[in-house]
């Protein structure tokens, strides 16, 4: 349920923003046009974003980062958002 939470938190305001749930096994990804992604992973979940929403979804993370307190699953989640956001605008800057 945290990681749902801090997702849908940090996605706040970006276009086509996906609705995040949890499930007994992970979580699923509805983006803005209905199709549903399952996901087992906190990775996964980060992945199942529209694309074209990183650099925004990027900079929500750096923002969110700044104001997280530096323990728990919810600066986990952030961690892992901005490490594959960081990865990907680095691989399309290529």
């Amino acid at each position: 349920m945290l990681v749902a939470q801090t997702v849908t938190a940090v996605c706040a305001g970006l276009p086509g923003t996906p609705r995040i749930a949890a499930l007994a096994a992970g979580w699923s990804v509805t983006s803005a046009t209905g199709s549903i992604t399952l996901c087992h992973t906190v990775e996964e979940v980060w992945l199942a974003l529209p694309e074209r929403s990183r650099p925004r979804l990027h900079q929500a993370l750096e923002t969110r980062t700044v104001v997280e307190t530096h323990d728990g699953l919810t600066s986990q989640v952030i961690a892992v958002g901005l490490h594959l956001t960081r990865q990907r605008l680095s691989d399309s800057a290529r």
